[in-house]
């Protein structure tokens, strides 16, 4: 009995010593858990919420929330449900975690975040891939966050791709040394404030900003940078990037790595413009690299009276006595310098500076001779550039290739006046935001020759007085304008007494929205397109109705004879003269007819057999060849087999032609023959072969057009075989030729030559020494010597060669 009593007693204290000993893990799980702070997951909203638990029992679909926990160590207790919303309850906001460490990390599909400002962070010192990956988040609200103890936040908003906006203005940094990816790829940012970031701990921003790629500018000149090591990739590919605004806290003497600081930023400008071969930690300063001054640069101009120049120049100052740039549509204030002005210089400085108003520039400089540096004047963001040159009548010439014109809108007056420009060409200008061009080359009076053919008109609706008193422009291609939004259009080639030919397309017509046509080809003496000028009695023979090709004064463009227009007029488009010949390759850009075609080829010596392709019909009567259509070649037979064409050669089908006796040339006329705009081809019976026309030179590639047969003598052969053992890489033939391709599903490998071939094609052929070059004599099949090629069949010998060749 007293054993037992003895044991009894003992137990208490056993116990006690028992539980002193517990791990401090059970302890620190055991206290974690009785705080009472759950997570609950509902399915049916796929929304995961954050709350203190009311009671003792842990509610079904819940997990307790402990310190250094993610999110998805908590869902993998709750099943892996799909995590779409997350909500913080208000009582969650008493639970005081100390990491938030890779926290939300990978929730891809986690759209929503509600109540994030009962996430108390005061105690929090790591932020590290706090939201890395939460591509589906757009919004996020962590303007509550206090994180005055946080030293990481490398990789916080990593990939956050979805993200419009994000306030991080009330961040406290003054204890971070990790800022590494902070905000990589968040790639639908627009705009992102960091001024009042305290960066003077941090050693790490590598890719900080790396792949921000809508992000147009940011303000780092609160930064100071004097600790960092890393700036490897700090900007790399913030493609939109155009400013970065930093102070002399910016340093990087501490830098030992930053490769690609700035690649890819092609927008980027600062002291220079981006150079992608200048993309390291040499360039983060605003004296010779990439970032700029807070307030920016200064873009002025400066005169010098004593040489009557006026330049323009970028800097970090504007010299007293400078002139700043205009704004709206105000003259700026170096207008009132008038005809002091000889010279205008665009200095290399400027070529950083990107204005957005030209407005009246240049206006009335009627002494202004020379324009130097046009290259450094980089108009991307110019919107007007009204009356730029209007009165600047010493001009003698305008080089404006360098000129970016997308975004301008507004082009009236702006070579208004410059009496002295002889020619002017704006192919490349890129009007298609522009509404407005009244009177824009009026008065310029000595202009012979202005390209404006690929002018975009569809936003245009002025155009009044736009070619007015051009008297020595003699024709104008606008086949490239749209008018059908224009509203005003009077006066518009008004005194253009020289022009003869405008060329519009059916494009050039007017709305219901047209309010003024009035004059428009008044004093245009020499215009003629379906009808003269001079010869028109209507007596509203100068307003809008008579601007089109059909019935009126214009002329379609449909094609290109060497450099020369093909202008073509009336319901039926018809041309005047078409006049083809070897030297000039044609294009048709649409089928139309002539009145009077012709062509005219002369021979190389000795030879007899070629080939023809006209864009024209051509009638066998009294011609000196004869034409042929190709049945079929083969080349293991060695058997050619034509066909005479009787009566006409179709318009844009290639023939094999054969001179009659003592012909030495072609010449060929027609009268009202319809052109055909492309060329055909004639196929062999079995479809292995094909005769294609040219219209234009054509260089033939021993590797690439192994499958042809082209002209050597009175031989058709393979460019392979034709330069084997030469050094000439190809071969060209003249326009309105043809040459034999093999269309078999497996080509042979080049056969040596056909029977029948195109004389005089090309000067490389002819230089080239084969045994080929032999006369061919013909026999009929009971050995007859025969003077030519007969109908039937022939025997021919060449060379050493013998082949059949049948004429039907």
């Amino acid at each position: 009995m007293g054993g037992a009593k003895f044991y009894r007693f003992a137990l208490f204290p056993l116990m006690l010593l028992m539980l002193l000993l517990l791990p401090a893990g059970m302890v620190a799980q055991k206290a974690a858990s009785s705080s009472k702070y759950i997570a609950t997951y509902e399915s049916s909203t796929q929304t995961l919420t954050f709350k203190k638990l009311v009671g003792e029992t842990l509610p079904s679909n819940s997990a307790w929330v402990e310190d250094k926990q993610t999110v998805t160590a908590i869902n993998t207790k709750l099943g892996n449900g799909t995590i779409v919303h997350i909500v913080f309850d208000k009582s969650f906001s008493t639970y005081t975690p100390t990491t938030l460490y890779r926290f939300f990390k990978d929730l891809t599909k986690l759209e929503t975040i509600t109540g994030l400002e009962y996430l108390n962070t005061e105690k929090v010192t790591d932020m590290y891939s706090m939201f890395w990956g939460c591509s589906s988040l757009i919004s996020l609200d962590v303007t509550h966050f206090n994180t005055a103890n946080v030293t990481d936040m490398s990789e916080m908003f990593f990939m956050c791709s979805s993200l419009t906006s994000l306030d991080v203005t009330h961040f406290n940094t003054a204890k971070v040394t990790d800022m590494y990816s902070m905000f990589y790829s968040c790639s639908s940012l627009t705009s992102l404030d960091v001024t009042h970031f305290n960066t003077e701990k941090v050693t790490n921003m590598r890719f900080m900003f790396s792949m921000c790629s809508s992000l147009t500018s940011l303000n780092l000149t609160n930064f100071n940078t004097e600790k960092v090591t890393d700036m490897d990739d700090m900007f790399s590919d913030c493609q939109a990037l155009t400013t970065i605004y930093a102070s002399d806290k910016f340093v990087t003497n501490q830098v030992t790595s930053s490769d690609n600081m700035f690649h890819m930023c092609i927008n980027l400008i600062g002291a220079i413009e981006y150079d992608g071969s200048k993309s390291d930690h040499t360039y983060a300063n605003y004296e010779n690299g990439y970032f700029s001054p807070e307030g920016g640069f200064y873009a002025y101009a400066e005169f010098d009276n004593a040489t009557g120049t006026l330049t323009f120049r970028r800097g970090l100052s504007k010299p007293e006595g400078a002139y700043g740039l205009n704004e709206g549509r105000n003259l700026p204030d170096w207008n009132n310098l008038g005809t002091n002005v000889k010279k205008v210089v665009f200095d290399a400085s400027f070529a950083s500076a990107r204005p957005t108003n030209c407005y009246g520039w240049f206006k009335d400089f009627t002494n202004l001779t020379t324009i130097e540096g046009f290259e450094y004047l980089n108009t991307e963001n110019v919107t007007n550039m009204t009356g730029v040159f209007n009165g600047c009548s010493a001009l003698t010439s305008l080089d404006l290739t360098n000129f970016n014109t997308a975004k301008v809108t507004d082009m009236k007056l702006l070579f208004a006046n410059c009496s002295a420009l002889e020619s002017l060409d704006l192919s490349m200008f890129n009007t298609e935001n522009v509404t407005s061009m009244p009177s824009m080359f009026n008065g310029a009076t000595n202009l012979k020759t202005l390209n404006v053919s690929n002018f975009n008109t569809e936003k245009v609706n002025n155009m009044g007085h736009m070619f007015a008193n051009c008297p020595n422009l003699t024709s104008l291609d606008l086949s490239s304008f749209n008018t059908k939004g224009v509203e005003y259009v009077d006066n518009i080639f008004k005194n253009c007494s020289n022009l003869t030919t405008i060329y519009a397309s059916e494009n050039f017509a007017f709305g219901s929205g047209l309010k003024n046509g009035a004059d428009m080809f008044l004093g245009c003496d020499k215009l003629k397109g379906f009808i003269e000028y001079n010869k028109n009695t209507d007596t509203d023979k100068n307003n809008s109705k008579f601007a089109n090709y059909k019935t009126g004064y214009f002329t379609k463009l449909v094609g290109k004879n060497g450099e020369e227009k093909i202008g073509a007029v009336g319901e039926t488009l018809t041309a005047e003269n078409l006049t083809l010949n070897d030297d000039k390759d044609f294009v048709a850009y649409e089928p139309f007819a002539a009145k009077a075609a012709s062509y005219n080829r002369t021979m190389k010596e000795g030879t007899t057999w070629a080939t023809l392709c006209l864009p024209f019909g051509v009638s066998l009567a009294n011609q000196n060849f004869r034409a042929f259509k190709l049945l079929s070649a083969d080349d293991a037979t060695e058997t050619v087999e034509l066909e005479e064409i009787e009566t006409s050669i179709a318009a844009g089908t290639p023939v094999i032609i054969k001179m009659k006796d003592g012909a030495k040339s072609l010449s060929i006329s027609e009268a009202d023959k319809a052109i055909a705009k492309d060329v055909q081809t004639s196929k062999t019976d079995n479809g292995n072969y094909q005769l294609q026309g040219i219209y234009t030179q054509k260089e033939f590639s021993k590797d690439a057009d192994n499958n042809c047969y082209i002209v050597k003598g009175d031989k058709l052969m393979n460019p392979a075989k034709l330069l084997d053992k030469t050094t000439t890489e190809s071969v060209g033939s003249k326009p309105f030729r043809a040459y034999m391709a093999d269309n078999s599903s497996a080509p042979a490998a080049g056969a040596r030559m056909f029977s029948i071939s195109v004389g005089g094609s090309t000067t490389a052929i002819e230089q080239l020494e084969t045994t080929a070059d032999s006369k061919a004599e013909y026999y009929d099949l009971q050995g007859r010597r025969l003077q030519n090629l007969q109908k039937g069949v022939n025997i021919v010998k060449r060379g050493g060669k013998t082949m059949k060749v049948i004429i039907k």
